[in-house]
């Protein structure tokens, strides 16, 4: 769904009344560039909207990603900082600074990579819920039982999934990203700029977040380097039970069943098929044992 110009224009004016739209240009699925004049000054924004199902789940995510992006802000996370929400029309949307930055895809150094990665995922799970209220995001659970209900995955993933959920331990409920993998860390030299993408976020056991950013690790960086960042969050976690990490591993394969829809070319689905066969075959292996 298009967002009309002017409907923008009434959100900014709320941000700085002296600001005015020079441009706006897609970035991706739901992040938009926005031009802005700044008393003869260009500034960049960012502005995100959700798509139709992510709003069928959960209708105020909107609302509930900026309110979680005011908290990790002041909290000091490196994360873009939340200027503007317009719900009072359709779609609903939001307005951040823009982070400077790139993915990283590759180091010189891979473990150290790896293991920057996993303490970043850290940093996000020791967020302090007892100093934030972060009640109004999604519970994992929902979205376990929405995914098992659906069709995201094959039904031996499913089938699977749905026998162990019941006999498992959840750890202790912390903050989730819900889609940590390098794509979404944005990097100027060897600084981490940001953490992007927030509209998954969630509240559950946060072998959860490891699982799911398990498989994108093997697809982003090899199954070496998923390895060692798996070993070093876990190392810097030593109270988590990691035995039901399996389980989240089938889950994560789940949420992703369609990494055929963004891969670069049929070569890398291809690839990308070959890893995650692997990988959920060893999940699997593992609940039998």
């Amino acid at each position: 769904m298009e967002i009309e110009a002017g409907h923008i224009k009434r959100a900014l004016e709320r941000i700085n009344p002296g600001w005015n739209l020079r441009s706006l240009r897609r970035l991706s699925r739901r992040a938009r560039l926005l031009q802005v004049d700044n008393a003869g000054e260009a500034e960049q924004l960012i502005l995100l909207t959700h798509g139709d199902a992510d709003r069928a789940f959960n209708p105020d995510i909107a609302r509930d990603e900026y309110r979680l992006l005011e908290i990790l802000y002041a909290d000091g996370l490196p994360v873009a900082r939340p200027l503007a929400l317009a719900e009072e029309r359709e779609p609903p949307f939001l307005i951040t600074s823009f982070v400077s930055g790139a993915p990283r895809f590759a180091s010189e150094d891979s473990a150290s990579f790896c293991r920057r990665l996993a303490e970043t995922l850290r940093a996000i799970h020791a967020v302090d819920m007892t100093e934030h209220d972060l009640s109004f995001l999604p519970r994992l659970s929902d979205v376990v039982a929405a995914d098992l209900a659906g069709r995201r995955a094959e039904e031996r993933i499913r089938a699977a999934l749905g026998a162990a959920l019941g006999g498992i331990g959840w750890n202790e409920s912390a903050l989730l990203h819900g889609d940590f993998w390098p794509g979404n860390l944005l990097w100027e030299g060897d600084g981490l700029n940001g953490i992007v993408d927030w509209e998954d976020a969630m509240l559950g056991d946060p072998l959860a977040d490891l699982g799911k950013s398990r498989l994108e690790m093997l697809w982003a960086l090899g199954a070496e380097a998923m390895e060692i960042y798996s070993a070093h969050y876990l190392g810097l976690n030593g109270s988590l039970d990691a035995g039901a990490l399996p389980v989240w591993d089938l889950w994560g394969a789940a949420r992703l069943a369609h990494f055929a829809s963004f891969a670069a070319d049929a070569e890398g689905a291809g690839r990308m098929k070959a890893q995650y066969d692997w990988f959920v075959g060893a999940a699997l292996d593992a609940l039998q044992k």
